[in-house]
């Protein structure tokens, strides 16, 4: 199972995505591939934002084509996912790597699942014990 971060899954759905980022889908298996609650929250922050400045809807209709796609493979943030996230955050600040809330939802999401998390941002998840791959780089 690997869990896909907002800019993964925003990459993928852009006009001229990286190739690096096509490639690796391309090598996924689509049943392996999910998204978090988190994702779509940040996800339909980006939309109405956009919505609301410039009247387009086009963002609004990729999250629904996303939603659709990835139905059934979507994640939720439980209680207990609450408090393995709130546990996260003061080990974080504990030893000097805070981190956002929403990189903390979705480590707790991935690690209670197991899953690896795709993301560009490797070096805000490092030392959680989460498995990570970055489609952005080669390799």
């Amino acid at each position: 199972m690997i869990v896909l971060d907002t800019n993964v899954i925003s990459e993928a759905t852009k006009p001229k995505p990286s190739l690096l980022v096509e490639a690796w889908f391309a090598a996924q298996s689509m049943s392996d591939l999910y998204l978090s609650d988190v994702t779509i929250m940040e996800q339909s922050f980006g939309a109405e934002r956009f919505w609301l400045r410039s009247g387009s809807v086009r963002y609004k209709e990729k999250l629904n084509e996303t939603l659709a796609v990835y139905s059934g493979r979507i994640l939720a943030f439980e209680r207990h996912i609450a408090i393995e996230t709130g546990k996260l955050l003061a080990r974080r600040e504990a030893i000097g790597r805070a981190m956002s809330v929403q990189d903390a939802m979705i480590a707790a999401i991935c690690l209670t699942h197991g899953a690896t998390l795709a993301t560009r941002n490797t070096k805000d998840f490092e030392g959680l014990d989460l498995k990570l791959v970055n489609p952005f780089e080669d390799g």
